[in-house]
C-alpha cells in the first residue's frame, strides 16, 4: 500500500465498472458503476432493495460479482473474503456491529491482530491500550480503551468500529446507516467524526436514508434503484426532492402527510399511572381516528409506556381504561385478546423471526385464529388467507407467503410486522419507531397506511424519535422526560422547538386547548 503513487483529487481511488451480482432468481446489481475519490465523502442512497447492501458486501469481500470489475488505485480488486478487503485498506462498518461485548475496547479494536510478547507470548495490553487511545485522539473522542464494549452506548460502539477501521490503515471506510439508532446529539458527534476522517485524507462511503445527513456531509452522491445506477452528481447539483424522485422513480408529494382527523370517542385513557422508577403519574388519552405521538430524548420512558399498555410492564399505581372499561392486562396475550397491536422499536432484535416465512411472521400474533377446528394444529390454508388479505393491504413486495422474512428489504419487513400488529383487531395500535431504518418510499407508504387505519376508526399511539415524523403524522404530541409527561402539544404549539425544550430543559408546555378537555 505504501508504494502506491499518490492520486490527484479528481482521480478515482476506487472504481466499480459494470458490476453485476446475481443470486438464484435475483439480479441484485445490474451493470452498476460507482467510484470514490481520495479524501471525499460519497453518499450512496436508494430505497431498501435498491442494491446498496449488495454493493457494500462486494467491496467488503462478502459477495463476489457475477461480472464486471472493481479497481483499487488502478489495480484489479477482487477480494475472496473480508480479510482481503481489510488488507487492501477497505473497512466496511455494517449496521450490525461485529464486536465482542465481553472484551475491552482495545481487545475489540485489535482482535485477531494482537501484538504478543516475544518471551511470554502474552498479549501486550499496554501497547494495544496506548494505540487505541491514540486512534481515539485522531477521532477527537474520549473512550476508555479498557472499558468493556458491552457497557458502551450504541454511538460509542459505532466509534469503536471506526477505530477498528483506522487500526488497519483503512483508506476507504464504508458506513452502512451509521446513525439509525443514535440520538440527535450522538448524530452530531458522529457527523463531526466523519468530517475529521475526510480531513485526515480518508475516503468515506456513507449510506443513509436520512437525506439531511447526506446534504450535510457528502461531496458527491450516487443513487441506486432496483439494482441499477441512476445518477452520480455533486451534492451541490441536486436537492432533496430531486434525490427522492431518483430513488423512487416518482414524486413523493409529502412523506410526512396527515389527513384531516375525524375525532371519535376515547379508546384509551391512563390516569395517574406509575410503574416503579420508569413511569410516574402518567395522564394520557387516545381517541378513535387520531394519531397521538410520544416524543422525548432516548431513555425518557417512551418504550416503557407502550410496553405497559401492552401488558409487558406491570402498573404499580393509577388506572387504565380501554373503550370505557377498566383495563389491566396481565401479559401481552391479554392485550392482543382485546384487539391491541404492538410494533417493537427494533425489528431485528425483537421484531421479526428471520428463519420463519412471511406468513408465519404475520400470523404468530393470532395463532388461535389460524388453527384447525378439531386438530388445533396450524392450518396453512387459514394462514394463507390472513397473508393474502394483508399482502394486498400493505403492498408487501415478496415472491410469496413462504419467502423468509429475512430475505425482504427493511421496508417490506416493517410492513409485515405492521400486519402482525393489525392482526389482533387493529382498533388500538402501539407503534414504536414505525419507519426506523426504512427508505423514503416505504416511509411514505407506512404513513399512508396509518392514515387509512385512522380513517377507519383505529386509534394510534406512535413513539418516534424522528421529529419531522412525530410532528407531521401526529394530531397531538405528548413529550416525556425522566419517565414523566412534561409536554402536551397541539395545533401551533406542535413545533420542534417546543418538543426539544420540553425534553431537554424541563420547560413544560401544555396547550391551552388540551388543558380544557
Amino acid at each position: 500500500m505504501g508504494s502506491d503513487p499518490p492520486l490527484r483529487g479528481d482521480q478515482a481511488l476506487l472504481e466499480v465498472d459494470d458490476l453485476t451480482v446475481e443470486f438464484p432468481g435475483i439480479r441484485a446489481l445490474d451493470s452498476v458503476r460507482f467510484d470514490i475519490r481520495p479524501a471525499e465523502v460519497h453518499a450512496l442512497v436508494g430505497e431498501n432493495g435498491a442494491g446498496k447492501s449488495t454493493l457494500l458486501k462486494v467491496l467488503g469481500g462478502v459477495h463476489r460479482p457475477s461480472s464486471g470489475e472493481v479497481r483499487l488505485a488502478g489495480a484489479r480488486y477482487r477480494p475472496r473474503r473480508p480479510a482481503d478487503a481489510l488488507a487492501a485498506g477497505i473497512a466496511v462498518i455494517y449496521q450490525e456491529f461485529n464486536l465482542y461485548p465481553d472484551l475491552t475496547v482495545a481487545e475489540n479494536v485489535f482482535s485477531g491482530r494482537e501484538p504478543h510478547s516475544a518471551i511470554s507470548r502474552g498479549i501486550r495490553y499496554a501497547e494495544i491500550n496506548r494505540r487505541t487511545s491514540d486512534l481515539f485522539t485522531v477521532l477527537g473522542v474520549d473512550i476508555d480503551p479498557t472499558a468493556a464494549v458491552g457497557g458502551l452506548t450504541v454511538s460509542e460502539q459505532q466509534l469503536v468500529e471506526i477505530c477498528k477501521a483506522l487500526s488497519v490503515d483503512g483508506r476507504i471506510i464504508v458506513m452502512d446507516e451509521p446513525t439509525a439508532a443514535l440520538s440527535a446529539d450522538e448524530v452530531t458527534q458522529l457527523l463531526g467524526v466523519v468530517r475529521r476522517l475526510r480531513d485526515e485524507g480518508r475516503s468515506v462511503v456513507y449510506v443513509s436514508h436520512r437525506l439531511d445527513e447526506v446534504f450535510a456531509l457528502a461531496d458527491r452522491v450516487t443513487v441506486l434503484r432496483d439494482g441499477r445506477h441512476i445518477r452520480t452528481c455533486d451534492i451541490a447539483d441536486t436537492d432533496p426532492d430531486g434525490l427522492v424522485r431518483d430513488m423512487v422513480g416518482r414524486d413523493v408529494e409529502s412523506v410526512f402527510h396527515r389527513d384531516q382527523m375525524s375525532e371519535g370517542k376515547v379508546v384509551l385513557e391512563l390516569a395517574g399511572v406509575s410503574a416503579g422508577r420508569r413511569l410516574r403519574d402518567i395522564d394520557l388519552t387516545v381517541r378513535a381516528g387520531e394519531v397521538v405521538g410520544i416524543g422525548g430524548i432516548a431513555g425518557a420512558g417512551q418504550p416503557e409506556l407502550s410496553q405497559l399498555i401492552f401488558g409487558a410492564l406491570a402498573i404499580d399505581f393509577g388506572t387504565m381504561s380501554l373503550n370505557g372499561e377498566p383495563f389491566k392486562p396481565r401479559n401481552p396475550g391479554d392485550a392482543m385478546a382485546r384487539g391491541i397491536g404492538f410494533l417493537h422499536e427494533d425489528r431485528k432484535a425483537a421484531g421479526n423471526l428471520p428463519d420463519l416465512s412471511i406468513r408465519q411472521n404475520l400470523t404468530i400474533s393470532v395463532l388461535d385464529k389460524v388453527r384447525g377446528a378439531f386438530t388445533r394444529l396450524l392450518a396453512p390454508a387459514k394462514e394463507s388467507d390472513v397473508y393474502a388479505g394483508y399482502h394486498r393491504r400493505l403492498n408487501v413486495k415478496a415472491t410469496g407467503p413462504d419467502q423468509l422474512i429475512g430475505q425482504l428489504s427493511g421496508g417490506n419487513q416493517q410492513k409485515v410486522l405492521l400486519g402482525r400488529a393489525l392482526a389482533p383487531g387493529g382498533k388500538l395500535l402501539l407503534l414504536n419507531e414505525p419507519t426506523r431504518g426504512v427508505d423514503i418510499g416505504a416511509k411514505a407508504e407506512i404513513h399512508r397506511l396509518i392514515n387509512l387505519l385512522t380513517a377507519d376508526g383505529a386509534a394510534v399511539l406512535m413513539v418516534s424519535s424522528d421529529l419531522p415524523e412525530l410532528l407531521g403524522v401526529s394530531d397531538r404530541v405528548y413529550v416525556m422526560a425522566g419517565g414523566e409527561i412534561v409536554g402536551h402539544l397541539t395545533g401551533d404549539d406542535r413545533t420542534e422547538e417546543n418538543v426539544v425544550a420540553c425534553a431537554t430543559t424541563g420547560r413544560r408546555v401544555f396547550s391551552e386547548e388540551l388543558t380544557k378537555r
